[in-house]
């Protein structure tokens, strides 16, 4: 397994910070959108129900990108940290594969099933 070191600090930095500020855009697009659209005047019936569908799932994107954000503006607190790339659960290292698929990963694959597959409490 290839793990993640201090050389690579910069390399998984500028990664995060490109995320970062993609997921920023994405936001504020979002919201221009939406302060666009509750100016629109909407007349025909099916004109609605198509706007609100699209609201719903620009909703839910908008949701997935918050969080996102999240994970990304923690991961470079980890990285200031110098614990990026350990296992928030464990603490053993996260795979270099894995974290070039996932700069924002904090758990090993491991650790990410058991989280994905515990019954709810």
């Amino acid at each position: 397994m290839k793990r993640y070191h201090s050389g690579l600090v910069a390399e998984y930095d500028q990664l995060l910070a490109r995320r970062e500020r993609e997921l920023c855009a994405l936001l504020r697009a979002r919201e221009e959108q939406a302060v666009g659209a509750a100016r629109d005047d909407i007349s025909d019936f099916k004109d609605v129900a198509t706007r609100e569908s699209q609201v719903v799932v620009d909703e839910v994107q908008a949701e997935h990108a918050a969080h996102e954000l999240e994970q990304v503006l923690a991961a470079r607190r980890r990285l200031q940290e110098l614990n990026y790339g350990m296992c928030q659960d464990c603490g053993a290292p996260i795979d270099l594969r894995r974290l070039s698929a996932m700069p924002a990963a904090s758990h090993c694959v491991s650790c990410q099933y058991m989280r994905e597959h515990q019954p709810y409490s």
